[in-house]
């Protein structure tokens, strides 16, 4: 058995189990003794494969080659390329700082020197010892690995020796925090539902090792631990189990549909001949300088080697459906960056193209998706539109289902805070991610007028705070955060997109409509909670998110690009959507209710000819800055809402002065339009545009405009 490897259970007569559903007490390891020095010799047999070594993956091979990873992935499985030589670290750094290269420093315990026994080597031995006095002896400065004889041993800092110990504390940190969705790992993580053949009441009585691993019927099934309930998960009361199977990618080798091999590994060509390593590194860095802060899907820890350095792995860590779609997104901002505006300039790929590659690879994971699938699929709904003057395809409807699918598969809607034995940084990001899916799927349904693919009761994921969103980076010297505005975008939109959920709900459900569309009483009962909600949020917007932002300089006087217009837009379409609905049942009232109602009849119209007054005055004061940012996909069909509810106004005025002043409104706003379609290259506002020259035309009102 591989020390380094803890991913398949074991039977009961090896170090971690004891029986089949018996009390989980660690058995001590058997009496093996343990070899000091160096490891043991590879020969070239045994050696990884080209593909493991540039992933950096230990490569495991069943008999012959291909290995997982290859077969996983659909590549062929090389042994070409030579191993690169490493750098034999400074033994003799050992007693002082870390090294100008290395990260933050942290002072390391001192430790006592121990027979080390086999006996000793048993969890309760290791578990004697924090988490932080393991991981400070990972460093160069600490522990390393010989090379030399056998018996040459390690010096720590005080100056005691150690023998190299290092599968045991891989051991050690691997029982505590292990991601779920670890880059280099050969299998996926999906969530055991409480329905289905994988019952997970049933799977909390059997017996894990200490990687809170068991395998069954060549399944492996990892349970999650919560921080109030460590060390009794087997018998914990109320609390719904936790678990997830753990899929071998090799298992899926035979799904169907597929892409055949021969074919995937040209569209992987095709991608790395797009850029050269600098432009994918500078394009990957417009993201997160452009997108990111307005819809941060990725982890800034996983990405980034230091503040505002990009680290060159991610070129080969990342999958291709990600980088792809990655690439798509920021290469309309590709004049912002000084290198790319002369090196793409010319003939850049289109945006559409790196899409298509996109979806091609994500049909490839769908049989083995991980967090980076789902993150895939956002950008891709994020994408401008192919045509600028009609709706999207019912292919992006089906897509949202198909993410909001995916999301429930990798268990994101469940509420991870609390999870004590996955990384802060996967917690943090898996709550993103969810977040990213749900205002996604609401506002994408929303523009599409079909029913939302997320209920209230299908998760518990609490709502986002500020220690859930990754602070800026704090080198403000640094190109890539030059113009990064506060992190509040995001959880604001969550908030946003939680009460518009409300009002679609309240109102726009089948069953819904019912009730509400012929009762005006019950349906200002209704509004009223949603306005309070409406105003309380609107309310704790920072100055610089408020809804009548001036335009955004730099210290030279020059305007910087801002993503937040875009949430702006969908404030005012949340409180157009719950206005859209109170005017339904007024044209169903009889004229003993309208008598009688008379009062609220008027405010609903007033508050809705405040809405459409917000919406003009909000595109007339967009500036440039504004209007080239990056804008959430869906701002798009916000912008035709818009249109759409201006008509609506116009046609049902009740008087002659009423009738005027949205006449009014519609001038400026077809002008305002026109001058922002003409200005901007993703085509926001044609749509909307199109929408009401349509409805004019159609409504005799041609006049209208200047």
């Amino acid at each position: 058995m591989d020390p380094h490897n803890f991913q398949t259970s074991i039977n009961s007569n090896d170090y971690f189990n004891g029986g089949a559903i018996e009390l989980q007490l660690p058995q001590q390891l058997n009496n093996h003794p343990i070899q000091p020095g160096p490891r043991s010799y590879k020969s070239r047999k045994y050696r990884p494969c080209d593909f493991c070594r540039a992933r950096q993956v230990r490569c495991s091979i069943s008999s012959a080659p291909p290995c997982q990873l290859c077969i996983s992935h659909g590549r062929s499985c090389t042994f070409v390329d030579r191993p690169k030589k490493k750098r034999r670290p400074n033994l003799a750094a050992s007693n002082g700082d870390q090294s100008s290269g290395s990260t933050t420093s942290t002072p390391t315990a001192p430790l006592q020197q121990y027979d080390v026994s086999a006996a000793q080597l048993s969890p309760s031995f290791i578990s004697q010892y924090s988490e932080h006095s393991f991981q400070s002896l990972t460093g160069h400065d600490v522990l390393t690995e010989s090379t030399s004889s056998p018996d040459q041993q390690i010096l720590v800092q005080d100056g005691s020796p150690i023998y190299n110990l290092d599968p045991y504390l891989n051991m050690m940190q691997s029982t505590r925090i292990r991601p779920l969705d670890a880059q280099h790992s050969t299998k996926s993580a999906r969530f055991v539902g409480e329905m289905g053949e994988s019952n997970p009441y049933l799977l909390r009585h059997y017996r894990y090792n200490e990687n809170d691993e068991c395998t069954i019927s060549k399944l492996t099934y990892r349970r999650i631990k919560k921080s109030s309930t460590q060390n009794s998960f087997s018998t914990q009361k109320g609390e719904p189990p936790v678990v997830f199977m753990l899929a071998d990618d090799s298992f899926a080798q035979k799904g169907e549909p597929r892409i055949d091999d021969d074919v995937l590994s040209k569209a992987e060509s095709d991608l790395r001949g797009m850029f050269t390593d600098q432009e994918a590194l500078r394009l990957i860095g417009l993201f997160f300088r452009f997108v990111y802060p307005y819809f941060p899907i990725l982890s800034k820890s996983q990405v980034f080697q230091s503040p505002g350095v990009l680290s060159p792995a991610i070129l080969h860590t990342l999958p291709f459906s990600l980088l792809s779609a990655i690439y798509a997104t920021a290469l309309p901002f590709m004049l912002y960056d000084d290198f790319l505006a002369t090196t793409l300039i010319h003939s850049p790929p289109t945006s559409h193209e790196l899409f298509r590659l996109s979806w091609f690879f994500i049909q490839q994971e769908l049989h083995i998706p991980r967090l980076a699938t789902v993150q895939a699929c956002l950008l891709l709904l994020q994408r401008a539109p192919t045509n600028r003057y009609t709706t999207d395809t019912p292919w992006k409807t089906s897509l949202v289902g198909w993410t909001v699918s995916l999301a429930q598969i990798l268990g994101l809607m469940k509420e991870c805070s609390d999870w004590s034995s996955i990384p802060v940084w996967e917690m943090n990001l898996r709550k993103r991610l969810w977040y990213g899916v749900f205002v996604m799927d609401k506002w994408a349904s929303l523009g599409a007028g079909m029913p939302s693919h997320i209920h209230a009761d299908d998760f518990d994921v609490l709502p986002l705070e500020d220690n859930d969103l990754e602070a800026s980076t704090p080198d403000s010297n640094q190109p890539i955060t030059e113009s990064e505005p506060d992190s509040e975008h995001f959880r604001l939109l969550a908030e946003l997109t939680a009460i518009l959920s409300d009002i679609v709900d309240s109102y726009y459900t089948v069953r819904a409509t019912q009730r509400t569309s012929k009762d005006f009483s019950l349906s200002l009962e209704l509004a009223r909670p949603i306005r309070t909600r409406l105003k309380a949020w609107n309310d704790s917007l920072p100055p610089s998110m408020s809804l009548r932002q001036t335009e955004r300089l730099d210290s030279r006087g020059l305007a910087q690009l801002s993503g937040n217009p875009s949430l702006s837009l969908a404030y005012i379409i949340a409180t157009m959507t719950l206005f859209r609905a109170l005017l339904r049942p007024l044209e169903n009232l009889t004229s003993v209710e309208e008598d009688a109602t008379i009062g609220s009849r008027l405010a609903v119209r007033a508050g809705a000819r405040e809405c459409a007054k917000e919406v003009v005055e909000f595109v007339e004061n967009l500036g440039r800055g504004a209007l080239d940012a990056f804008w959430h996909s869906w701002s798009r069909a916000n912008f035709a809402i818009a249109s759409s509810f201006l008509m609506q106004l116009l046609v049902t005025s009740e008087n002659e002065t009423e009738s005027a002043e949205i006449h009014e409104l519609v001038t400026r706003w077809r002008w305002a339009m026109r001058i922002g379609s003409g200005n901007t290259g993703n085509g926001l506002m044609s749509l909307g545009l199109l929408r009401l020259d349509g409805l004019l035309l159609k409504n005799g009102g041609t006049e209208v405009g200047v």
